[in-house]
């Protein structure tokens, strides 16, 4: 026996190919010439060696020799009647029926006739090859179960891609959730497709995912490249950002979508390029913020970041925006350059002016020496710097108004007291240091009356109700403990 799927020889009897494991048809059907049973496949009869008709033989290899050639001149009827015949000649003979010259003579009038036999014999071939082909269908899912599941899992995702305009963001989605790499709550931030130029080259999509809600806040960034009728979905790169929220909505970034995300080719090589907030957690206006501008190169598969710091404030529409005075990182590489030249289209990054970075250096120098020059035990010093310019009018001999600083504690040690005047509204002190101290009795505060600076005070007395002369080593002043004002009294 011969396996009617491979060819290959099988043992007499056997009910399935030890080859390819197809299942043997056993049918068997009697001759039409000699009458003995063959197989139902056979072309030739293992009897008589006559051709026959079966399934695998829908086309007479011999025709019988009672079937001549229509002779010239004969009608159209009895070249009909004689076609019959032939068709009919494994039929018992029958006798023949009137001819007529009706021109619509059809092989359907006669239902004794072979027209009717043929039609007969075609639907059983249909039927055996149908049921053929079915068992076969069958025999090769079940020899082929995990292939099968495959091309299942393939098939689902050609389904999602079926419409070419969808959108990457869909496709991306789509395969997370396929592949059951949803589990970690992130949401999509965006995604780009990258069209393919050859096989070698087929269509990628690059897509980047954000969780903030978790202890730890994190990018994804996934690659998916065209694998037949789906997509092989790989995770490239997971990158960490503890403490702070990550947000990518344009709206925030406060840009426009044709600028973030895109795909950018750089050096000949394709880049995602996509940008993101990630501000201290709970930071609001003054608090610290940063805006992070990234390049992701698909075949290197390396991210570059450059991230812009500073402090959160808000303008004019209620939109936050990052003040800075610059990147953090060097613009040095192509990748960061780039990057730079981004920054300008994102209105989330507000880099500050060199004017503006010298007005902050000054304000911040005179902040730090105020917080020096903070607290009672540094009245002194304080009075020293408020009135410097003052102190050098004092001399060219002009009447200057004092800017003393007021405290609630006492600025001076009553330890060191060298000398002290007292009216019903001042007390006055002269310590061992040169500096002098007053006192108002209504307010409760204390003032510095001079400093010591420009030379120490040796002594101290009332020039008049509310005037204190005070000697220093370089002269005499008169100082008005009510407007405080002062001149020279030499």
């Amino acid at each position: 026996m011969k396996c009617q799927h491979c060819g290959h020889e099988v043992p007499e009897g056997s009910a399935f190919c030890n080859h390819c494991g197809y299942r043997m048809t056993t049918n068997e059907i009697p001759c039409s010439y000699c009458h003995e049973l063959m197989p139902a496949t056979s072309v030739f009869c293992p009897h008589c060696g006559k051709a026959v008709d079966n399934a695998m033989n829908v086309a007479r290899q011999e025709r019988p020799a009672a079937s001549p050639t229509p002779a010239a001149g004969t009608t159209y009827n009895e070249q009909r009647a004689a076609q019959r015949r032939a068709n009919a000649w494994q039929q018992p003979a029958k006798p023949v029926e009137p001819e007529y010259d009706d021109d619509d003579d059809d092989d359907d009038d006669d239902d004794n006739g072979a027209p009717r036999s043929n039609f007969n014999r075609n639907l059983i071939i249909c039927i055996i090859l149908g049921a053929l082909i079915i068992g076969l269908l069958s025999m090769m899912k079940h020899c082929n179960s995990r292939e099968n599941d495959r091309d299942q899992a393939l098939a689902d995702s050609a389904a999602v891609i079926a419409d070419s305009s969808q959108e990457p963001v869909a496709i991306l989605s789509a395969e997370l959730s396929r592949n059951q790499m949803t589990d970690d709550g992130a949401n999509i931030g965006c995604a780009v497709r990258y069209a393919g130029t050859d096989p070698d080259n087929p269509d990628h999509i690059v897509g980047v995912t954000f969780n903030d809600d978790v202890d730890r806040p994190f990018i994804k960034i996934y690659q998916l490249t065209r694998e037949g009728g789906g997509w092989k979905t790989e995770l490239a790169q997971t990158k960490y950002y503890d403490g702070r929220i990550i947000n990518m909505d344009n709206s925030s970034l406060i840009t426009d979508a044709m600028y973030v995300p895109r795909a950018v080719t750089m050096d000949g090589k394709e880049y995602l390029y996509f940008a993101f907030l990630n501000h201290l957690k709970g930071a609001g206006e003054g608090g610290n913020g940063r805006v992070t501008l990234c390049l992701y190169d698909l075949e290197g598969k390396k991210l570059t970041p450059l991230t812009y710091d500073g402090k959160i404030r808000s303008r004019t529409d209620g939109r936050q925006y990052v003040y800075c005075r610059g990147a953090l990182e060097n613009t040095g590489t192509s990748e960061r350059s780039f990057l730079a030249q981004e920054a300008a289209n994102i209105g989330a990054i507000r880099v500050a002016t060199q004017d503006e970075i010298d007005a902050e250096e000054e304000a911040k120098a005179k902040e730090e020496e105020e917080k020096a020059l903070a607290g009672e035990e540094n009245a002194e010093a304080k009075w020293d710097h408020d009135n410097a310019e003052n102190m050098d009018k004092l001399k060219e001999g002009e009447e200057v108004r004092m800017k003393p600083t007021q405290y609630d504690k006492p600025i001076i040690n009553m330890k060191e007291i060298k000398d002290k005047l007292e009216n019903d509204r001042y007390l006055v002190f002269l310590d061992t240091k040169g500096s002098v101290v007053g006192f108002n009795k209504n307010t409760r505060k204390y003032f510095t009356i001079y400093g010591g600076k420009n030379g120490a005070a040796s002594g101290i007395s009332f020039s008049g109700d509310n005037n204190v002369l005070i000697k220093t080593s370089n002269g005499s002043i008169t100082y008005d403990l009510v407007h405080d004002k002062a001149k020279n009294a030499n």
